[in-house]
């Protein structure tokens, strides 16, 4: 920070990250001091709010009066202040410890304790952990086909890829039925595949030929495969979800009914 005055203009500049500066031609020798003064003050106020206190006992040297210093302290202290408050935390993470996670899986969704103890066991079965394994190394590799074919040029429009989060398809794999309906979005490759869909045809569909699942004509964020209820990738960000609670709403009235799917996948 610099300030230079003479009888004609008075200078200040500031040399920080967003520097600036200003000149004012006085009318009077009292108009120059009392801006002098002013400036000086503005100085050191900016000087305190990067450099910190330890820094403004140094600035006694230059021969300010101890108000403007006093000043420059106040204000120093309302910024530390100003950022020592901590933002607020629109949506808290979730961390729920197991038993309160089987209980809403028994009272909520019907879980037996047998199916509790399955999950619970999952820690030293070691073929269950080598399936998720298996299932998390299919959707990366088939990922990675699929973004070499797509930089060739051999994949056309829009795709997008689900690589770094294989460990959600490898759990869908694990846990849900061929029965059950799934609902995904527009990275639906490896949802697909761990639904059960065969991954040359979801890779003809990639590839727009007639053999992909909806035949080349819903490419890469519209997988569809009726045989294994799995309905299709939605290319809006969260428009699965409304799908998926009618689909949710659709269940419970099947059960209420007493009705379900025949061998051509028809309500009965």
């Amino acid at each position: 920070i610099a300030a230079c005055f003479d009888r004609r203009h008075i200078l200040i500049s500031f040399s920080l990250d967003t520097g600036f500066s200003f000149s004012i031609p006085p009318k009077t020798k009292l108009d120059t001091m009392k801006f002098a003064a002013a400036a000086l003050a503005v100085c050191l106020a900016s000087a305190s709010a990067f450099s910190g206190p330890a820094k403004l006992s140094s600035s006694r040297n230059v021969g300010a009066p101890s108000s403007l210093l006093q000043m420059s302290t106040v204000y120093e202290t309302e910024v530390v202040s100003e950022r020592a408050e901590e933002p607020e935390v629109m949506r808290p993470p979730i961390n729920l410890p197991w038993n309160s996670i089987a209980s809403q899986l028994m009272e909520k969704f019907g879980y037996s304790v047998a199916d509790i103890a399955q999950y619970e066991s999952l820690d030293s079965n070691k073929e269950d952990l080598m399936k998720l394994y298996r299932s998390m190394q299919l959707a990366r590799g088939f990922e990675n086909a699929c973004n070499q074919q797509y930089m060739q040029g051999k994949i056309r429009g829009f795709m997008h890829l689900d690589n770094g989060q294989e460990s959600i398809p490898g759990l869908v794999d694990y846990a849900i039925k061929k029965g059950d309906k799934k609902l995904s979005y527009y990275r639906e490759h490896t949802h697909a595949l761990a639904s059960g869909v065969d991954a040359g045809e979801i890779m003809a569909e990639l590839f727009m030929k007639d053999t992909g699942t909806c035949r080349g004509a819903g490419g890469s964020m519209h997988i569809f495969d009726k045989e294994h209820y799995f309905q299709g990738g939605w290319a809006l960000v969260c428009e699965q979800l409304p799908y998926a609670a009618g689909a949710a709403k659709s269940i419970l009235l099947d059960r209420e009914l007493g009705v379900s799917d025949d061998a051509r996948y028809e309500k009965q």
